[in-house]
């Protein structure tokens, strides 16, 4: 369940699993989490059978009606009922005719139920007290994570939120940080940039980063493990290695449609392989990143722009042959993704979401 947000905030979560809690804390901590799910279902089923999909505050007699139905306090009702309320306002704009179902055990804390001091003492860095309200009155020392370090070093606020959840029954809590949002950059240059499977990130501006993930993939070997999470950690090293100092606007691919209609399209060992081409983690990453350096992100619609020739305008399907691009109109040579990324930054001059001519969309920022 996602914190509460505040305006022109940007907000970085921690994850810290409690591994070092002993037995009996943890045993309580899941039987609190397992509580405040079958709770905010309970609210996401009546508000749900009521029609009620707005987000605002529940009203006091159905906050009662789970005080009196789990035996919970009303400040811990209300603020499961806002946040059961929040989840199906989100999936009624996602699916409009499917009840949702709450999968995950997380609740959001604020500083009603838990403070957070510096641990006092060696060993630990904080120190998760919670301090009741419907919570379990205990307190729990955590270790910080080094790139949590690093935000605050770099201004970084600690937020007074928790996030409290239970994943594969290993308690975990994310630290919650914040900032204030840049002001967008006045100067500099839009850049497209071209995300592929083969040659990593290919940017308009020259820029060429995770060329090597393509050989890395090959190397994977039918069965085995932990392939992904050494594919996030390459995206993060690389996207660490784009020189945003010119750019004031990136313009992307809006690939959350692209894998409709291709099924049976390509072979079980290229689906494999292509699976690890994590083009929406990569671009949460981008957009976080620039949204730091007061980069503006716009997604475009990628119909036609690694057949169109940026030197001439006119696209045809015989102008690009693999990673060779030749227009056939005007005889221009270009690599495929430097001419792609080059009709981005064409869409992102003219503000026009695709060669459709429909209006732009922007990106929106994740905070």
């Amino acid at each position: 369940m996602a914190a509460r947000r505040k305006k022109n905030v940007m907000t970085r979560a921690y994850r810290v699993f409690l591994d070092d809690l002993n037995q009996g804390k943890s045993e309580e901590l899941k039987r609190f989490l397992r509580l405040c799910h079958d709770v905010m279902q309970y609210f996401m089923d009546l508000h749900w059978q009521r029609q009620d999909f707005s987000a605002r505050l529940g009203d006091l007699p159905t906050i009662h009606c789970a005080v009196k139905r789990f035996g919970i306090t009303t400040r811990l009702s209300q603020a499961l009922c806002k946040q059961a309320k929040e989840f199906v306002a989100s999936t009624r704009k996602k699916f409009k005719k499917r009840k949702p179902r709450l999968r995950r055990h997380v609740v959001t804390l604020f500083y009603h139920f838990v403070t957070i001091e510096p641990f006092n003492g060696k060993g630990f860095d904080w120190c998760i007290k919670f301090i009741g309200s419907g919570a379990p009155k205990m307190i729990c020392p955590i270790f910080s994570t080094k790139p949590m370090n690093q935000k605050l070093a770099d201004g970084w606020i600690r937020s007074k939120t928790i996030r409290l959840g239970l994943r594969n029954y290993r308690v975990f809590i994310d630290l919650l940080v914040e900032k204030q949002r840049p002001q967008p950059k006045a100067e500099g240059k839009v850049v497209g940039m071209d995300s592929n499977y083969k040659n990593g990130l290919v940017f308009s501006d020259g820029q060429n980063v995770a060329t090597e993930l393509h050989q890395v993939i090959q190397g994977f070997a039918p069965h085995q493990k932990h392939t992904r999470v050494e594919m996030k950690s390459m995206m993060g090293w690389a996207i660490k290695q784009i020189d945003f100092s010119q750019i004031k606007m990136l313009v992307i691919e809006d690939l959350k449609k692209v894998k409709h209609g291709k099924r049976g399209t390509f072979s079980r060992v290229f689906n494999r392989r292509l699976s690890h081409w994590l083009y929406a983690y990569t671009a949460s990453l981008l957009v976080r990143r620039c949204q730091e350096l007061g980069i503006e992100v716009e997604r475009k619609d990628p119909w036609k722009t690694s057949q169109r020739c940026h030197a001439c305008g006119k696209w045809d399907k015989r102008n690009r042959r693999s990673d060779r691009f030749l227009c056939v109109n005007c005889g221009h040579f270009d690599h495929a993704d430097l001419n792609a990324s080059k009709n981005l930054e064409f869409l992102g001059l003219a503000g026009m979401y695709g060669f459709r001519l429909r209006p732009s969309s922007k990106c929106q920022s994740f905070g």
